[in-house]
Parts: C-alpha cells; structure tokens; sequence
C-alpha cells in the first residue's frame, strides 16, 4: 500500500486524544438506596473513581476509535497497484500528419494498411482491453490540435468517433496537441497521456512539461523495417526556344529525394495538361537526390509529374507545376479563310493555327494527344466536313465559335432598325450601333444556345453551354455585314475569347493543404469555387467571402491534387478560372525533426521497448494503474458513525 499525504499522519494524535478522555471520564451510576446510612458507601465509591482510573472495555470508545483511525487513513490517500492497465482519466493523442499515411510495416499474416489505420486499430484495441473502466479523452493532431470527447466512457462512441478520424496533410500542430494533453491532465494524479504516432513529428514538441505518465505507441512493430519512402522534391517547367523559327516548348526538371536506407528505382511519368508526354526511369541512392530532365514537351496549362507510388507514402509521389505568365491561347480556325476574324483573333493574343476545309480530316488523322487547340472557330464550314467520329469527339471537347456554322436553319433578312444587346461577357461594350447586316441563318433547333444579340425577332448571335463547354454562334456570314470594319468587332472577338477559354485560364502556383493564400480575386466575381480536376471530395468546394464577395484570403484545399478557382459573376457566367496545385506539408516526408522526448522532465521520453509503447516515467504498464482507496475509507468511516449512534441510544457505553 502507498500514501499520497504522509502529513495526515498527524491527524493520528486524534486517537490517543480519544482514549486520554475516557481515561479523565467519571462514570456514575444511579443506585437506589434505603437508608442515609449509606451514604457512607457513595463517598468510597466517589474516591474509587479518580482520573487515570484503569480502563475497562468500552464498546463505545472502541467505536469512536475506529471512526478517527478510518478518517486519518482516509487523509492520507492510500493506494494500491491494480490490474488495470488504463489510469482512471487517459488522454489518447491520436497522430493524423501526412506521414501516416503510409504503409505500415505488414504484420505476419495480417492484411496492408496505413499508419493511420494502425494507430486507430491500436487505440481501439487498447481501450477495450486496458481502458475500458476509464474515462477517456481522445485528442487528434492535425492543423490544429481537435477535441473529438472529452472524458467519455462509452465504449461504441470511442469506437466511433476512431474510426472516423481522417488523415490531415497540411502542416500538423505537433506542440499545441501535446501542450493541451498536458494542460487536460494537469493536477490529476489519476490520469495519464498516450501518443499514438509513427514518430515522425516534422516540428519538435520541446519546452513542454507534463504531470502525468507519457507512454508513446508507435505504429512500427519491433524489428521490423519501415518501407522507404521516395518523395518529389522539386517540380518545375519552363519555356525554351528550339528552332531557328522561334517554335517554342517546354522543358522540365524533377528533383527526387530517397528517404529509405535501400536505393530505390523510381519511374517517372509526366503529364501535359491530362495527356501522358513521357516516361523516364531513374535510381536514386539512399539518403541522396537526383534530378531527371524532360525536354519538348507541348505547352498545357499544367504539368503533373507522378513518381509510380511504389514506395510507403503516395501522397508526395505527386507534383504539379505551371508555366510562368499567361501562355498564348491556340485557336484552331477552320473555313477557306476570312482575314479579318484572322487578324482579330492575333490581336487577342491567340496563336491561330488556319485548316483548309479540304485537309480537315487528315489534319485530325494525324494530330498528336496533348497538343490540341484551346478553342476552335468554325467559319461557314458544312457539316458534312466535321462528320466524322474523331471531329466530333474534339468538337465535344473543346469550346468551339461557329460562325454560319454549327446548326442548319432557313436564311432571313434581317430587319433595319436597333439591334437589342443582351447582358453576356462576350457582349461587354459593344453597341452595335449602325450596324447592318444582310441576312441571318434562322435556327431549326440549337438547344444549347439563347440569343444574346438580336435584330426584332432575328436573333443574330447566340451563347451557352453543351456538355459543360461554351459556345458561341454567329447566324450570319461575316461576309454579309459591315460589322468586321468596326472597331467593335475586334472587341467582340476578344470578349469571345477570353469568355470560351476561361476555365483554361493561368496558375495560381502551389501551395501547401489547408494553408490559407492570398488571392487575387477578379473585381467582377460574385462567388468562387474550388473544382477538383479529379472530381474528388473537395469538388464544388465554395470558397469563404466578406460583405458579400469572395475574400481576398482563402484557405487552401485540404486534399492534395488539381484544382480549379472558377470565379463567377452575378448573372452566373464564369470571369475566370485558374489553376492551384495543392501538396502535402513537405516536412512529413522525412525523417522527425527531433526524438521524442516527454515526460515531467522531458528527459528519457520517446525511448520505445519492445512492444512499441515507451517507458516515459514509470513502468505503470508493467505494474497496472494506482487504485485509490480513500472513498472507501470515508464510506467505512461513516458506517461507523452509523454503528456509534445505535450504541449511544442503547446505552452500551460501558
């Protein structure tokens, strides 16, 4: 048995102080007499009880005595070692950093599966087994450190509320969790603190001190090696000059770490804009880096490089990387050649690529994947031409500006008078004032189009969406009307532009998952989203906004990937669009920053046995939980109060 307050010893003087007065105590008896001749007898009964009188056996003081040795144990807070493994108060600090995610050493005959996975499993089992008359505290790491219950007992919910923790890849709040650990167990003599970790806190949680146990389970089993991990280092590209004609490409560079203790042999795969450009394979000694160069690669609006996921953490295997700037837009114009919508299209920045009618189809016989146009305009073309199942597959895939083009109808005058302009960005300041057209193809059905300019009843141009990409129709041939030798039309073509080529719009660069990033938010914008590439879980994510529109600060994706800004005005239509690549922290790829190291003087902690769990302060896990037995002192004590009053009332004091 051991004692917590040795100093309430003292309050044992209570029992001889008890015994000194039944020694003072006169005790008289009423006795009856029939004459006055004896009191002659009282008087030598009066000199026969005198103090220090020898005691005889009171049933009452023994009582009484009892009752004071039952409270002074009770102050001196005894306890015992028990077989409960768990303390009455655990505080369970789940680890959910990027790292774990990885593969966790298999078990001999058990199934793969996560660090993370592990950890749950773990502290699942140990609650159960240990911890299962407990109150437990389950604290998870992640950006910050999240109270998921406090003190709860009930065994379902534990189990629960476990099994839903989910990984967390930004940078994880290792100090803050293991300082709120300390602050919950703080004076509490029955309580202690479990981390359940792989060990590889990216920041180290020093400078912190702890009242209680801290016993660290980790999720690599005893001698057994962890994977190795390969992880993207650096990603860039980058434009370069390779012909005498000024033809541009693309060159990237990959820097590859090895983590392991093995050299490991990575392939590369490199991605323009969603199609596969190249393959590389490289060997990466353990500990060191190499870089691996990609050359003549096709402009895309993003680049994506994947390292195969062969090793034990696939959330680093991937980066992204943008071109600086805002590259050309690359129209393909499709028609026997129409010099002014030509030259209006160079004059929005595109790079117009021209295609005979006649060398359509073996045009798209031969074209490369990953090297398609951004848009297409199609001038006065028939349909016969575009026919095709490979026409028709890119038409559905790009956004496309048909001019007298795109669907069939009946050709009508179109009336003198006002043309009515319609609310669009692609009619952003145009007034069509003086302007005359001859005639305009009438529709027989376009069901992905409303008119946005419109002569009377004749609509003229029509705008919306197929299949999610835009379009825009011109019902007349530029041909017949004077529109082309306006300034207006130069400003139409690149409001036409810049509205079908939005969602292809430039980079936001990279950041890390759940980091919050200054953004530049189009003065236009009404609301923003985040749209993951993948259609992931963060698609459709809204972003946060002040007084009313999308704040200038916006916290990051939360799951690494692709992802698109699609900003949009009041009406609904997209302002622009631009591309973030979203990362892991990269400090959870390496090694820990420091060993752990816990415990009231943070000297021996982070020390692992066997078993996986370290030894911090004491060897509580050998010896079981302290089990305070002073509430059943007091109850003993209070029963024997109990008895005391019945041998008062009966009168047994003697």
């Amino acid at each position: 048995m051991h004692f917590d307050s040795a100093a309430a010893l003292w309050f044992g003087l209570s029992l001889p102080a008890i015994v000194l007065l039944y020694l003072f105590k006169r005790n008289y008896i009423d006795t009856p007499v029939s004459s006055h001749l004896l009191w002659n007898r009282v008087l030598k009964e009066l000199e026969a009880n005198r103090p220090w009188q020898k005691l005889r056996s009171r049933l009452l003081m023994i009582v009484q005595l009892l009752v004071a040795a039952m409270l002074v144990l009770a102050l001196m807070q005894p306890w015992v070692w028990s077989e409960r493994k768990a303390k009455g108060h655990a505080v369970v600090v789940l680890d959910r950093s990027a790292s774990m995610t990885a593969a966790a050493p298999a078990a001999e005959g058990g199934e793969p599966e996560s660090r993370l996975e592990r950890a749950k499993r773990l502290v699942t089992d140990w609650i159960e087994s240990d911890a299962s008359e407990s109150a437990v505290t389950v604290i998870a790491m992640g950006g910050q450190a999240d109270v998921l219950l406090t003190r709860e007992t009930d065994i379902g919910t534990l189990r629960e509320t476990i099994a839903g923790v989910e990984p967390s890849y930004g940078k994880t709040a290792y100090k803050e969790a293991m300082s709120l650990a300390a602050a919950l167990t703080r004076g509490d003599a029955d309580a202690e603190i479990r981390v359940f970790t792989d060990g590889q806190f990216a920041e180290p949680a020093t400078g912190l001190s702890f009242d209680v146990p801290v016993t660290v389970v980790s999720t690599e089993e005893a001698g057994k090696a962890a994977p190795g991990n390969v992880s993207v280092a650096q990603f860039g590209v980058k434009r370069a000059p390779t012909s005498e004609s000024g033809e541009t490409a693309v060159t990237a560079v990959a820097t590859i770490k090895n983590w392991g203790d093995a050299p490991a042999a990575v392939e590369l795969s490199l991605y323009a804009g969603g199609s596969l450009a190249e393959v590389r394979k490289a060997t990466v000694d353990p500990g060191k880096t190499a870089s691996v160069y990609f050359e003549r690669l096709v402009a895309a609006d993003w680049y994506k490089l994947d390292a195969g996921g062969a090793d034990a953490m696939r959330a680093d295997d991937v980066s992204y990387a943008f071109l600086e700037g805002d590259r050309p837009k690359k129209v393909l114009s499709v028609g026997t050649g129409n010099l002014f919508l030509e030259k209006a299209l160079q004059l929005a920045g595109a790079e117009v690529t021209k295609l005979a009618p006649d060398d359509a189809q073996a045009w798209i016989d031969t074209a490369r994947d990953g090297n398609g146009p951004d848009a297409i305009a199609i001038d006065a073309v028939d349909a016969s031409v575009l026919a095709s199942e490979s026409w028709q597959k890119l038409l559905a895939s790009k956004p496309v500006l048909y001019v007298q083009s795109g669907f069939e109808g009946t050709e009508v005058p179109v009336p003198a008078g006002a043309i009515t302009v319609g609310d669009h960005p692609a009619t952003r300041y145009l007034k069509f004032r003086d302007t005359h057209v001859a005639s305009a193809l009438l529709p027989k059905s376009l069901s992905w189009g409303k008119p946005i300019v419109s002569a009377q009843n004749v609509p003229l141009v029509y705008a919306g969406e197929e299949n999610g990409l835009p379009r825009i129709a011109l019902a007349f041939a530029l041909q017949r009307t004077d529109w082309p030798l306006r300034p207006e039309f130069p400003v139409f073509v690149q409001n036409a532009l810049e509205w079908l080529t939005s969602a292809q719009g430039g980079s936001l660069g990279r950041a890390v998952a759940g980091e919050r990033k200054e953004i530049a938010v189009s003065p236009r914008a009404a609301s923003a989203e985040w749209v993951a590439e993948d259609g992931g879980a963060a698609a459709g994510t809204e972003i946060e906004t002040s007084s009313g529109r999308p704040s200038p600060v916006q916290p990051v994706p939360a799951i690494p990937g692709l992802y698109r800004l699609v900003e949009k005005d009041e009406a609904g239509h997209t302002v622009q669009t631009r591309w973030l690549g979203v990362m892991p922290d990269p400090g959870e790829s390496g090694r820990a920053a420091a060993p752990l190291s816990f415990g009231p003087d943070a000297s021996n902690g982070g020390e692992t046995n066997g078993t996986g769990a370290a030894d911090l302060t004491d060897s509580t896990a050998e010896r079981g939980a302290p089990y305070a037995l002073w509430r059943w002192l007091a109850v003993l004590a209070l029963a024997f109060v109990v008895w005391e009053w019945g041998v008062y009332r009966r009168g047994a004091s003697v």
